[in-house]
């Protein structure tokens, strides 16, 4: 299904949340920019949200399984307590995202930033980080990356891995 930002935010406050399988259209009226909503606990998983840009938006306990965000950018965005497993960011700059209490294992990272993240209690077993960095996440501890396929990537603590590596952090 074939919809603008603006359709899905109507849709939503309409009462409507499950968006599963959704593309954004951009070509249309509206706006690539979602700014100030609540969207928590909506359905996105296998949307295509290629391009899109979140500020300051609430997606906390959202599905987001298998979303593709290739070129979005998030900004101050809460995704805390959402399924976000087989996702593939491309190309995104995330700052300042509440990943807590999130579930990511076997997410694709490449040439994606995640920075200043809320990694409290995030799993991401069996991640995908290529050319990447998790510079600068808060609240590291417990955060889970066991099985990892890390290769030329900057972690959370600052440290780079020079790579191709499979690591297996203790929990």
């Amino acid at each position: 299904m074939l919809i603008t930002p603006d359709q899905l935010l109507e849709r939503y406050q309409a009462g409507e949340r499950n968006f599963a399988g959704v593309r954004l259209n951009y070509q249309r009226a509206g706006t690539r920019a979602i700014k100030d909503v609540d969207l928590s606990g909506v359905n996105l998983s296998g949307a295509n949200l290629a391009g899109i840009r979140l500020e300051r938006t609430n997606l906390s306990g959202s599905c987001l399984q298998g979303v593709c965000w290739t070129r979005s950018v998030l900004v101050d965005v809460n995704l805390s307590r959402s399924e976000l497993p087989d996702a593939s960011l491309r190309n995104c700059y995330w700052l300042r995202v509440d990943l807590s209490d999130v579930f990511m294992a076997r997410s694709i990272l490449f040439e994606s930033c995640i920075r200043d993240a809320n990694l409290f209690y995030t799993n991401m077993d069996e991640i995908v980080l290529v050319k990447s960095s998790l510079r600068g996440g808060i609240n590291t501890e417990p955060f889970r990356i066991g099985g990892a396929f890390i290769f030329h990537s900057r972690m959370p603590d600052g440290t780079i891995d020079e790579g191709p590596r499979v690591v297996d952090y203790p929990n």
